[in-house]
């Protein structure tokens, strides 16, 4: 039976002392080393034999948990990060995933789902809390239908000139390759411009791969 290795970067002593103690309890998981800062364990990272999982806290003094996440993961991309908060907004929620968090579990958590938890993000998993689940499909579900609201009312042939103008098409090159004039290439050209409320080509090719709009 593998043992996995778990520090824990926590400024509440009490909570650290908690973690630390219930997790010590299950005998497949060894929680040696804990941390009230994530500088503490950033410097300290180097000169140890890096833990299997990190419980990274997001409100730490100094170094917040997410800035640490993303440190850790660019130097040590091995190990398993699970933030475990009181938070559940979505914004540090989706900050924290984007970081390179493997999970986000919330401090509420039972002691016995929270080992089971650090197990299963060992064997490839990415636990997170239920309510955070939805939380984040709701996220991306609100993100979903803005870009579905971002379609500028595009007919058909707009958004092949648009792909056009993106791939450096001059309004000639359009023109022969749609087999129309060159002033109706123009009036397209236009009407694209006027619909996504650009005013120079830079600005209507950033805009474009901003949004996704090809």
């Amino acid at each position: 039976m593998k043992i996995i290795k778990v520090s824990i970067v926590e400024d509440i002593s009490e909570v650290r002392d908690g973690l630390k103690y219930l997790l010590n309890i299950d005998q497949q998981i060894d929680v040696s080393k804990t941390y009230r800062c994530a500088e503490d364990f950033l410097n300290e990272l180097n000169s140890i034999e890096p833990p299997d999982v990190v419980l990274m806290d997001i409100k730490l003094p100094g170094i917040n948990g997410i800035e640490a996440t993303k440190i850790i993961k660019n130097n040590f991309p091995e190990i398993t990060i699970l933030i475990l908060t009181i938070f559940e907004d979505e914004e540090r929620i989706l900050d924290s995933i984007r970081a390179g968090a493997d999970g986000y579990i919330l401090k509420n958590t039972k002691p016995g789902q929270l080992a089971e938890q650090i197990k299963s993000a060992c064997n490839g998993g990415s636990p997170i809390s239920p309510l955070v689940a939805r939380r984040i499909l709701s996220e991306i579900q609100k993100e979903k239908k803005d870009s579905l609201k971002k379609n500028y009312n595009l007919t058909r042939r707009e958004k092949e000139v648009l792909k056009d103008i993106v791939d450096g098409y001059t309004y000639r090159q359009i023109a022969e390759k749609h087999f129309i004039a060159g002033s109706t290439a123009k009036k397209h050209i236009l009407h694209i411009y006027q619909k996504l409320n650009v005013t120079s080509k830079a600005e209507f090719v950033k805009k474009v791969i901003d949004e996704n709009l090809i």
